[in-house]
């Protein structure tokens, strides 16, 4: 029997159908039944079946997922490593000054984007 389903209900003896309903215990979920929509007599307790546990980890399970999605073998992309001369953002530049409000270059005195390129870019020192 699964929802929905209609039948002659042998509490009550009315032509009804079924409702599926939660059994809980305090916060702690004990199961489902069916009952009577009529009388909410328990016609049918449903037993649920339990999965196995999964071994992969979330990464192996992400891969697993697009790969059977894609159809193809999942390969990972390789790391992009920019040289040094490639790295002049304003975020690393000695002439920033961050501020929760503004950020501003203080060589050209105007407001700027931490990601933009300096064009006169002097790093910061290590300290």
């Amino acid at each position: 029997m699964k929802p929905g389903d209609s039948l002659h209900c042998p509490h009550c003896g009315r032509n009804t159908f079924l409702k599926k309903e939660t059994v809980m215990n305090g916060w702690v979920r004990k199961g489902e039944v069916l009952k009577c929509v009529s009388c909410g007599a328990v016609i049918e307790e449903l037993h649920e079946e339990k999965d196995a546990p999964r071994t992969f980890s979330a990464e192996q399970d992400a891969a697993a997922k697009l790969k059977s999605l894609l159809g193809a073998e999942f390969e990972r992309k390789p790391e992009i490593r920019a040289d040094a001369d490639e790295k002049k953002f304003c975020r690393d530049c000695a002439h920033l000054i961050a501020h929760p409000f503004l950020t501003r270059c203080m060589k050209f005195s105007r407001d700027v984007n931490p990601m933009d390129d300096c064009p006169s870019f002097t790093p910061k020192k290590e300290k």
